[in-house]
């Protein structure tokens, strides 16, 4: 029933490689990145091309997004200050973007 030394040890080592193995996002963050990245691109160029302009909000709400749901995802989880700040600012970019497209 028990095990060799030799066998724990390597299972030991194992668990500490895995544990310390680098953050490995799923593709949900990379996904949302991507699309809200083309919606932000469309905005600008719609407005930089054409004489109508869209609403400034659409741009600030993409942005926003962009910050909140993928690139404080793909950063390092161990700086939690930055993390958080990069998604709280996520937040209140989308917001203001709201508070702009239906004030405004």
């Amino acid at each position: 029933m028990e095990q060799p030394a030799a066998t724990r040890t390597e299972q030991m080592s194992r668990r500490s490689e895995r544990h310390h193995a680098p953050h490995q996002p799923d593709g949900a963050p990379v996904f949302s990145l991507i699309i809200f990245g083309l919606v932000l691109t469309a905005s600008l160029t719609i407005d930089g091309f054409s004489d109508a302009s869209p609403d400034p909000g659409i741009a600030l709400v993409a942005a926003g997004f962009m910050l909140c749901l993928g690139v404080a995802n793909l950063l390092d989880p161990a700086a939690r200050r930055l993390v958080a700040g990069v998604r709280i600012g996520g937040y209140v970019m989308a917001l203001l973007g709201f508070v702009l497209q239906f004030v405004g």
